[in-house]
């Protein structure tokens, strides 16, 4: 039996599981973590990027190497080894990352196996771009045929264009996170580097979120966009265009504020080290989106952003509605704007030299 039918199988298995766990709440204050049940159901859906007949790798053989360059691949097997990771661990009353939910939901990428959850991976294609065998059968046949003949490597530049816009649109109506989708990316992203789980933080001693730049991150080591070169004899990883580069830098910032107030909405320990650490990165970023306005007024944005407190503390009362509307007006912003009008925000752009690591070349 195919790994693809044994997903299918483990997903009936665990279906009586899931109704019984849905209805048991987190014994823990976590911000955003997903519940056991809802780590089941996901891991259900995971083909995983290596190691199986029909996976990531599969296809994107280039980009699998890239990975394995990356702190994202190494993960699995050096976070949990560090005396910072064993400290926390402590605090948590826990023994092991790959165990325990709250760590294992942003550091690795976890599998079933039988009705149990096993972490696999480090973060994965599928961290990022969702569980994939809802939309496997689609993405990798011509038009998103599941009846077609697979795709193979360094075909999909020869398909069609109006094939290529179907397969992509069914892929993602069946829950594919595209590449193009910056603002789910961004998202994705932001869940866990503002480290959204107030306990952790609190109790654990975690830092409260990475100094994360989209397009700094984005652009540095874990760039992977080989598409367009793969079957050529001289593949390249390919860089971000000045266009894409912008809107990734408003968005990365509209989407670090959105999170960052949402963190603050539920905040249960006023004043504790997480309520501090997200009042002071809401304040930076709303400047940091601010120096955006200021040099190049953008009209979907403004709105929103005159609604968000020009200071924040402690005692600042955020209106649990005013993430959405940040949303909103994020992708308003990326509904007309191709970056092309906005070269005055270049200059707030990180430069090359400060990218997170290096992007892998073949």
């Amino acid at each position: 039996m195919s790994h693809h039918n044994n997903l299918k199988s483990n997903t009936r298995s665990i279906a009586s599981l899931l109704l019984v766990m849905v209805l048991i709440p987190m014994l823990s204050v976590q911000i955003f973590a997903a519940t056991e049940a809802e780590e089941i159901a996901k891991a259900a859906k995971i083909i995983g990027p290596l190691k199986y007949d029909n996976n990531c790798s599969s296809c994107h053989a280039l980009e699998a190497e890239a990975w394995k360059q990356t702190t994202h691949f190494a993960t699995f097997k050096s976070r949990g080894r560090t005396p910072q990771a064993k400290a926390i661990l402590e605090k948590m009353g826990q023994r092991s990352m790959k165990s325990a939910g709250a760590c294992r939901q942003c550091h690795y990428t976890s599998k079933l196996k039988g009705t149990r959850l096993k972490s696999a991976w480090g973060i994965s294609c599928e961290s990022c771009h969702s569980p994939a065998s809802d939309w496997f059968d689609v993405h990798n046949k011509q038009g998103g045929d599941p009846t077609a003949k697979a795709m193979e490597m360094g075909t999909g530049k020869d398909q069609p264009a109006e094939s290529k816009q179907k397969r992509i649109a069914a892929a993602q109506k069946m829950g594919m996170i595209h590449s193009a989708m910056i603002y789910d990316i961004a998202s994705n992203c932001f869940s866990c580097h503002t480290v959204p789980n107030e306990e952790m933080v609190n109790k654990g001693g975690h830092h409260a979120g990475s100094d994360f730049d989209l397009v700094a991150w984005s652009q540095g080591e874990i760039r992977h966009n080989f598409l367009d070169t793969a079957a050529t004899a001289a593949p390249k990883n390919r860089k971000s265009s000045p266009n894409q580069l912008r809107r990734l830098y408003v968005i990365g910032a509209m989407v670090d504020l959105e999170t960052t107030l949402k963190n603050i909405t539920i905040v249960t320990a006023k004043g504790g080290v997480f309520h501090k650490a997200m009042v002071a990165r809401a304040n930076k970023i709303r400047d940091k989106v601010q120096a955006i306005l200021d040099a190049q007024p953008i009209e979907e944005l403004a709105a929103a952003i005159s609604d968000v407190p020009k200071t924040i503390d402690e005692s600042t009362a955020i209106d649990a509605a005013l993430p959405e509307k940040l949303k909103a007006a994020s992708l308003a912003f990326l509904k007309k704007h191709d970056g092309s009008t906005l070269t005055a925000i270049d200059a707030l752009l990180p430069a090359e030299k400060d990218y997170k690591g290096t992007a892998h070349q073949q």
